[in-house]
């Protein structure tokens, strides 16, 4: 059960539920929803007051790439809280990501000053898709398939909620 409780203070909505993965996905669905409301035009219009998000004016009327860019940097951030050392290059709608670690899942832990290097690409098709091809190379195969179904799944929670 996912409760929004909203009007006990203006501009203010709170959402609790009780922790599981069903709850958890719905909960991160409702507050999604919430702040794409909070940031759409009518609700600007509505509080005649901009958006807290960030947004250069000179932005405006050129290409939207801020979503893939956001996105891109939400891989990033994930993959650089995992591993030792990441380095990223972005072109687009394309990201690769070449991921340094000490150990690895099959491999274990490796002898001192070796590394294992995983080389990670992720391109989505279209502008605003959520679908994302996401490749990893990496000579540990069990590592490899958890940093593509993990970085798959950020993707898929980044998506907008189909009905």
């Amino acid at each position: 059960q996912v409760t929004i409780t909203t009007g006990k203070t203006k501009g203010i909505a709170t959402v609790l539920w009780k922790a599981s993965p069903i709850t958890d996905i719905l909960a991160d669905s409702v507050i999604a929803l919430l702040m794409h409301a909070q940031s759409s035009a009518a609700s600007i219009r509505l509080t005649s007051k901009p958006c807290s998000h960030g947004r250069d004016i000179e932005d405006e009327g050129k290409p939207d790439t801020k979503r893939p860019k956001s996105i891109f940097q939400v891989f990033y951030d994930t993959l650089s809280q995992q591993f030792k050392t990441v380095e990223a290059v972005y072109e687009a709608r394309r990201a690769t990501f070449e991921v340094r670690t000490d150990a690895g899942l099959e491999s274990g832990a490796l002898l001192a000053g070796e590394e294992l290097v995983c080389n990670v690409s992720v391109h989505f098709k279209e502008k605003d898709s959520p679908e994302a091809k996401v490749t990893v190379e990496c000579t540990d195969a069990k590592l490899a398939s958890n940093v593509q179904e993990c970085l798959h799944r950020i993707a898929d929670a980044s998506a907008p909620v189909r009905i």
